[in-house]
């Protein structure tokens, strides 16, 4: 069953494990970004841009009206001990991010609440409890409106907000949704908490790790964020090539980030660190080693338009 839960999980990560925050914490691949933009789906557009706390695989869940099968994938994650707590009362609080959401065909804040209530109860100390809190302030908020919409009838009113575009140019291909998102909106320290949050988790596989600190880095070079920190960023970056030589993410991290004594990676429009082009990378030396080679100095040559030195006679 862990075995079947890390496999679902990385649905969400790397586009993840479902239930648990570290799979889906790197959320959308490439592939998938792709097939949502060609989906044009406002429904999923609509429930990110009111809620930043979802997940990937709980937008997926509320655009593809799936939602009784996330809930059931994420409290297989809350059941699972070997997981921290932090995890596991995140699995909680999607479930709870879900079922509130007013773009959501299956909206029920009584579900809503019930699961925000457990976060609070069960995990009191973690960092979702305090999120919690806050969404049940704001489903009682909300049911003292006077004018109640459906999610279809809020949905045919709803328009894109300016400052989401999940697809600018500017923005790296490798970026996640989850990035995309924090980056766009300024919100690099909260998403920045969850990543480091699946790199402290013991429970969580390598890979993910490696995938979080690569998302770590772009977000903070990304030429669209408010405040980019250079210095932070190649240090996840040096961390992944240091701790993870052999990784998918390996390769493509080099291109912003060269090994210590190497030359800075080549810039480009899009902002200070990122290459020329989407596969640009450091010339190689030899045996595979990702610093560039630097030439030889040119040999001495004698001159042979001139005599050649004679000792001066006693």
């Amino acid at each position: 069953m862990r075995a079947f839960c890390l496999g679902v999980l990385a649905l969400g990560l790397l586009g993840g494990c479902a239930p648990t925050t570290p799979l889906f914490i790197v959320q959308l691949t490439t592939q998938e970004v792709v097939e949502y933009k060609t989906l044009k789906d406002n429904r999923m557009s609509a429930a990110i841009e009111e809620e930043g706390d979802l997940l990937t695989f709980s937008a997926l869940a509320i655009r593809d009206n799936t939602s009784n099968q996330a809930e059931r994938l994420y409290l297989t994650g809350y059941r699972d001990t070997a997981l921290s707590d932090e995890v596991r009362a995140i699995a909680l609080y999607q479930n709870g991010l879900l079922y509130m959401n007013r773009y959501n065909d299956a909206h029920d804040d009584d579900k809503a609440l019930n699961y925000f209530y457990r976060v609070r109860d069960e995990f009191p100390r973690s960092r979702a409890a305090e999120r919690a809190e806050q969404r049940v302030q704001l489903i009682r908020q909300r049911k003292r409106e006077s004018v109640q919409q459906s999610s279809r009838e809020r949905l045919a009113q709803w328009k894109p907000g300016r400052n989401l575009d999940l697809y600018k140019a500017s923005l790296d291909p490798d970026l996640t949704l989850l990035s995309r998102r924090a980056v766009l909106k300024n919100r690099i320290s909260e998403a920045e908490e969850l990543y480091r949050l699946a790199l402290g988790d013991p429970g969580v596989p390598d890979v993910i790790k490696e995938k979080a600190l690569y998302q770590l880095g772009l977000m903070h070079l990304a030429a669209d964020n408010p405040q980019p920190n250079r210095d932070q960023a190649i240090g996840y970056l040096r961390r992944l090539l240091q701790d993870y030589p052999d990784g998918p993410s390996h390769s493509p991290a080099i291109r912003y980030a060269p090994p210590s004594g190497c030359q800075r990676a080549p810039q480009s429009r899009a902002g200070p660190g990122f290459p020329a082009g989407r596969h640009a990378h450091p010339r190689r030396g030899k045996a595979g080693n990702p610093c560039p080679r630097r030439p030889a100095p040119p040999r001495q040559r004698r001159r042979l338009d001139r005599p050649a030195h004679r000792r001066a006679a006693p």
